[in-house]
């Protein structure tokens, strides 16, 4: 026998406006991952409530009131794909720069990690006598020694184009890395992040030490502070994963770090142009004498500045609008 009307709209109605207010929030662009989890799971009980309605109360306000809000459910739910094109540009104009800066604590982790293993590897060779002989690779050291940099023959050995794509294979190696081993608990991704500035601290030093700062400068400049951007936000993608792992709050650690995962493979995936970008520059005007040190420092410098203030400010106004949106009101 079926319950009375009015007790079963009192009992369901709570449901029913939390799923309305999901979906306005997904109509207005607001609507976080997790809620997706919540929207299909009140669409279900929904339609079961629909089915009941049917049933029992046909023909009824809450009949109606239940045809429709599962109709804008369905319809929001299992909407057509999106152009592909359009989902691309908005992830570039909103979405990469804006999951960015919801993650600052894991970045500014990241950057700290990095720039400790900097100090670290500098100190390391500024004072200790032998601190190069641990630190530098032999090859490198030979080259400092003899007053020649390393990357002078770059482009004799291999034409522009083929080392921009090998620069480009070994800085998605890097990215990747220092992200995919966050899954050992943030662990490996630290390891990453602090050996690599120790190494680059330490041969930045031991240039400097030697009379060579000038001309790794000249190298690094055009290139450095995108490249290196882009390892710190990689690393800040993996101490996510890692975090996670450690402490998923009150859900399960399996979805918590689903959820989080799929965030930071935005982070990763996002830098991939810019990487792109900077395999080029690092093949074709970083090495060798053809553009002057200062037009490399300026091109670095102006390089750095757009890909930051794109980072901070790109999506901002939507992204504004978007929680606005959601609030009382």
């Amino acid at each position: 026998m079926a319950e009375p009307l009015p007790d079963f709209v009192s009992r369901r109605r709570p449901q029913w406006e939390e799923l309305s207010k999901l979906l306005e929030a997904q109509r207005s662009g607001s609507l976080k991952l997790l809620d997706l989890y919540v929207l299909d799971r009140l669409y279900r009980r929904a339609s079961s409530d629909l089915a009941r309605a049917q049933a029992f109360y046909p023909g009824t306000d809450a009949h109606r009131f239940l045809n429709q809000l599962c109709s804008t459910a369905y319809g929001a739910i299992y909407q057509p794909p999106r152009d592909r094109l359009a989902g691309l540009k908005d992830f570039y104009l909103r979405g990469f720069p804006c999951a960015l800066r919801e993650e600052t604590r894991f970045l500014a982790a990241s950057t700290a990690l990095f720039s400790l293993g900097l100090l670290v590897g500098a100190a390391v060779v500024l004072f200790e006598p032998h601190g190069a002989e641990l630190l530098v690779p032999a090859p490198l050291r030979e080259a400092v020694a003899a007053k020649q940099m390393w990357t002078d023959s770059l482009l004799s050995v291999m034409p522009p184009g083929v080392a921009a794509s090998h620069i480009l294979t070994n800085n998605l190696t890097v990215t990747i890395a220092t992200f995919a081993f966050g899954a050992a608990f943030g662990l490996g991704t630290a390891w990453l992040l602090l050996s690599n500035g120790v190494h680059l601290g330490s041969v930045v030093a031991l240039c400097a030490r030697e009379g060579m700062g000038y001309s790794l400068l000249s190298f690094v400049a055009a290139h450095g502070p995108v490249e290196l951007s882009v390892i710190v936000i990689s690393g800040a993608a993996g101490l996510m994963v890692g975090h996670a792992l450690i402490e998923p709050g009150e859900r399960t650690r399996a979805a918590f770090v689903k959820e989080r995962s799929i965030k930071a493979v935005k982070l990763v995936v996002g830098c991939a142009p810019f990487l792109a970008l900077i395999g080029v520059i690092e093949g074709y005007v970083s090495p060798g004498d053809l553009f002057p040190t200062p037009l490399k420092i300026a091109l670095g410098l102006a390089l750095g500045g757009l890909f930051w203030a794109y980072l901070c400010f790109a999506g901002r106004e939507g992204h504004l609008l978007s929680r606005r949106g959601s609030g009382p009101g």
